[in-house]
């Protein structure tokens, strides 16, 4: 079914209500807890509006999912230009403290969202449509940012950008909090990223 992408200041509240009642539910109740009519409750709608605006359960879920994994990505790539912004002159640890660690306060909060996304994205063809092109927009800002950083490191040091965009990009760190006190460390990926990222 089509769904018109044209809506009144009252369509788009509307719209805005359901996705923040959906986001309300995935957080609290989790992908597989959630429920259409509680959805609906919540947002003050009828589910029959609330498919007119999202065509079907999988496509609400798939707005939802898509901001909370690229408020993920949001947050990094926030730490990246606060620390690698400006145009003076950085070091290979200065980028080492930008990359994202196995351990953080949010990480496991983080990682766990970003494993129920991956997994949705498998069955539900809306979602992997909208995540597929947020990733390759991602992959072309990461890019952006190399480009810019290696101008500004020393002229002996060269980035091996295969490290950044099919190695680290695609990192998930789901495993190793499964692994409690075997659990690669912060301290133990830093170091292994310092020998990778600098081509010889």
């Amino acid at each position: 079914m089509a769904i018109s992408t044209i809506y009144s200041h009252s369509e788009l509240e509307a719209r805005s209500r359901i996705i923040e009642a959906a986001r309300e539910e995935v957080l609290n109740r989790g992908i597989l807890g959630l429920r259409v009519a509680n959805i609906a409750r919540i947002a003050g709608c009828s589910i029959t509006s609330m498919y007119r605006y999202f065509g079907s359960r999988d496509g609400v879920l798939a707005e939802v999912l898509l901001q909370l994994y690229e408020e993920s990505f949001a947050e990094i790539y926030a730490l990246v230009l606060e620390r690698l912004g400006g145009t003076g002159p950085v070091v290979v640890d200065d980028i080492v403290a930008c990359i994202p660690m196995p351990h953080s306060e949010t990480s496991q909060k983080q990682h766990e969202i970003r494993s129920q996304v991956l997994a949705v994205a498998g069955t539900n063809p809306i979602l992997r449509t909208k995540l597929s092109a947020s990733m390759r927009a991602r992959r072309a800002m990461l890019s952006t940012v190399l480009d810019e950083l290696e101008h500004r490191l020393p002229a002996e040091v060269k980035l091996d950008r295969d490290i950044f965009t099919v190695l680290i990009f695609n990192v998930n760190f789901q495993y190793n909090d499964l692994m409690g006190d075997d659990a690669v460390t912060n301290e133990q990926y830093a170091a292994l990223l310092r020998r990778l990222i600098i081509r010889e």
